[in-house]
Order: C-alpha cells, then sequence, then structure tokens
C-alpha cells in the first residue's frame, strides 16, 4: 500500500481544507481504494468529495453519486425511519412491542417496550433458530420466529448489541404499525430518500442493475496489523470458544444468524434484495449526511417533530444500565436506535455543560463508514467506502476526518 498522488473531486466551504487534506490522507498512507465524504450544516451541503476508484478490476472510478453497502451504518438510518413513524403518530418510542405484534408477548417480552428495543436492552441479540435465505423473503415467516424468541437477560436490565437481529424485529413492529403495511424499506423509498433525493436503500428491488455500485474489496493486511487493537480482545476469545469446544457463545451467534457471506460479498442480489434493516443498506455519502441533517435542521424537510429531534438530541449520561456490551464487550451507550458518544468512543462537538458526554447520535458500519447527526452544530455526517477495515466501531480513517471536521469548525 504504497502512497499514491490522489485526485479529489467535488466541493468544500472555505475553511475546511484540513477536513479534505484528511480525506486525502487515507489514501496516500492508509490504503483507501475509493471513498466519499459528505457533510452538511444547517441543512446545505458544506463538505461533498470523492476520490479513488469503485472497481479496481475495470479501473472504473468513484464518481459523484457512487453507491456502496454500508453494513451497520443501515442501523441509523433504519432508526431515522422509526422517528419519522414517531413524529407521524402511528409509532410510540414507550409503547409495548406487544401492542403492535400480539404474538410477540410470550417467554418474558411481554412488557419490552419499542424504546428498550431501540436500546439494545430487549436480549434479543442472538436468534436462537437458525435462519435461511428464504426465510429473510417471507416476512409471515420470519415473524413466528422471532416472536418465539427467548430474550437472553431480563429486558431493560442490560444491553447487548443486536447487531443482525434489531432490523428483523423493527421491520416486523414498523409493518404492522404503519397504516398501509409498508415495510421500513419501503417507507424509506416512499416517503423519505425518494422525495427528498436522498440516495439510499434498504432492500434493492430485485432485478435493479447497479452500474455505479462500488467493488468491496478484501480487508488489507496492513490494515488487520495496524488496526488490529480497535477489535475488542474478548470477541475472539469467543470466536475461539465457539469453534473449539462447540460452546455457543453469544457475540458470534448474534454476529452470525443469518449466514450472509463475506463482508466483500455484500454487492450481490442475495445479500441487497432482502430488507435487513440491521446490515444491508446501500447508497452514498452524500444521501446518509443528507438525512442525518434532516434531523437536526428543519430547514431541509419536515420529516421529523421538534418533539422528536429533542428525544435524539438527548445527553449521553451513564444510566441505570451499566455501560458493558454483553456482546461487543466494550463500554457503549446506544439511545433510540443510535450510539451516543462515551468516553471510549468520542465523536461530535465537544460537549458542553449540562451535555453528558455529547448530544450526538450515529451508527457505524464494520469495515469503516460512518454516518451521524450532531444537533449543537447542526451537522450531518457520512462516509462510505469500498476498502473493507477490521475496526468494529471507531474505525480511524472516519474518526481522523471527524476530528478534523469539528476542529475546522470549532467545535
Amino acid at each position: 500500500m504504497a502512497a499514491t498522488k490522489i485526485e479529489i473531486h467535488g466541493d468544500t466551504d472555505a475553511g475546511l481544507g484540513a477536513v479534505v487534506d484528511e480525506f486525502r490522507v487515507n489514501f496516500e498512507k492508509h490504503g483507501e481504494i475509493g471513498a466519499s465524504l459528505a457533510v452538511f450544516q444547517h441543512g446545505k451541503p458544506i463538505v461533498d468529495v470523492w476520490a479513488g476508484v469503485r472497481d479496481r478490476r475495470r479501473r472504473l472510478p468513484w464518481e459523484r453519486d457512487t453507491w456502496v453497502p454500508v453494513f451497520s451504518t443501515t442501523k441509523g438510518i433504519a432508526a431515522l425511519v422509526v422517528a419519522a413513524g414517531v413524529s407521524k403518530g402511528f409509532l410510540d418510542y414507550d409503547a409495548r412491542i406487544a401492542d403492535y405484534w400480539p404474538e410477540f408477548a410470550c417467554h418474558g417480552k411481554e412488557n419490552v417496550t419499542l424504546r428498550q428495543l431501540l436500546d439494545h436492552q430487549a436480549g434479543l441479540a442472538a436468534i436462537e433458530s437458525p435462519l435461511r435465505t428464504a426465510d429473510l423473503h417471507d416476512l409471515d415467516r420470519l415473524a413466528e420466529v422471532l416472536a418465539a424468541e427467548k430474550p437472553r437477560w431480563r429486558p431493560g436490565t442490560r444491553h447487548g448489541y443486536h447487531a443482525i437481529s434489531l432490523g428483523f424485529y423493527l421491520n416486523e413492529v414498523f409493518r404492522r404499525a404503519e397504516p398501509r403495511g409498508r415495510t421500513l424499506g419501503q417507507y424509506l423509498a416512499d416517503e423519505i430518500a425518494g422525495p427528498h433525493e436522498a440516495q439510499f436503500m434498504i432492500g434493492v428491488p430485485e432485478g435493479t442493475e447497479f452500474d455505479d455500485v462500488a467493488v468491496l474489496e478484501r480487508t488489507h493486511r496492513r490494515l488487520v496489523v495496524n488496526n488490529i487493537t480497535e477489535v475488542p480482545w474478548r470477541i475472539g476469545v469467543d470466536v475461539a470458544l465457539h469453534a473449539a469446544v462447540r460452546r455457543p457463545q453469544l457475540s458470534v451467534q448474534a454476529l452470525t444468524n443469518p449466514k450472509v457471506g463475506f463482508p466483500h460479498h455484500a454487492t450481490r442480489p442475495s445479500f441487497l434484495t432482502p430488507e435487513l434493516p440491521s446490515s444491508n443498506g446501500v447508497g452514498t455519502a452524500r444521501g446518509v449526511a443528507k438525512l442525518y441533517s434532516a434531523a437536526v435542521s428543519s430547514a431541509l424537510t419536515d420529516l421529523f417533530t421538534e418533539d422528536v429531534r429533542t428525544a435524539l438530541a438527548a445527553a449521553s449520561e451513564r444510566g441505570d444500565v451499566p455501560d458493558d456490551d454483553l456482546v461487543l464487550h466494550v463500554p457503549s451507550r446506544y439511545h433510540l436506535g443510535f450510539r451516543k458518544p462515551h468516553p471510549a468512543f468520542r465523536f461530535g462537538a465537544v460537549p458542553g455543560p449540562g451535555d453528558g458526554d455529547g448530544r450526538a447520535f450515529g451508527t457505524t458500519g464494520i469495515g469503516g463508514s460512518m454516518g451521524f447527526a450532531d444537533p449543537a452544530t447542526g451537522i450531518g455526517f457520512g462516509y462510505t467506502m469500498n476498502q473493507l477495515g477490521v475496526a468494529m466501531l471507531d474505525e480511524p480513517r472516519n474518526r481522523r476526518i471527524r476530528n478534523a471536521l469539528f476542529r475546522a469548525i470549532g467545535a
């Protein structure tokens, strides 16, 4: 991964050159292949740049509208769709899931709320019943499997990353509550992304051809060596125990059911066509940033009520539930479907008095993508790329850019 002179395309507001410099450094020193960076502030784009190639074999350049799978960055977009449903009044964060889905009320899940599910507190981080590819397309069958699951801990007492399961549960609640019975992905396309020209999809219609979807590249060995400390060591222990003594480990189960293939195969139709609101969103950095900007600026859209915006912007503080994540084995804080700033994972503006560890909210995707909003500065941020990294949370490539951004705007 020798240093390469890279040409940056796009537009940047005055005073933000240092942000683009860090974007460039990712290519010249850290093995980036193709990527986009977009930042909105108060509803207006202030950074919209891209560089590199989307397909090395065919030597196709990364372009302004290059789409790419973003894995768990999808969760944040799904949470924004839920927030739009709350704003419209057909969802309530504090309603019991069983109020929308009566069959869910079994095995101690009777009083689990939508808020607890979004906060990864429902105890449903891993699905016990093996899921087949066919189950992902049969939502009625999938709902039966999900409703029969037993929590792995008493709901509301701990949290653990619902890596794959969260999206399945949210989608079922959403389609039962939505007045026309639309799924989360359908609502996103019909009411949010389409009307507001935000390039993002969850569940690609069968037969769709994406000539401008980036080809994902396997993690380069140098990224593994340089960033191995970004992977929680206890995840490695769980994987070893799971394989060596055939003792099921929650972390492994949460991350591997259903088995959807290697990350670098995520552009295959078998991965992109079902709706997996936890993990198979595909879009552009600009689409991600624009959607997050809408959550902190009424200048862009009227998707969210002020009450919902206020709820999303809550200060990140230690609560009644311990910070230790039972799946990822790292300190984490979740709020309404998003990650919140934590001493172990900082993003957004430097917190002021009464802000706890910050008011930003967003999610990261395995490999390096990220989307978030910062209410203090009116920022909506999106970073997408096709060189997969190893960091599960705080990826160094987008971290350097985030830090440069908030230094540049004096926050």
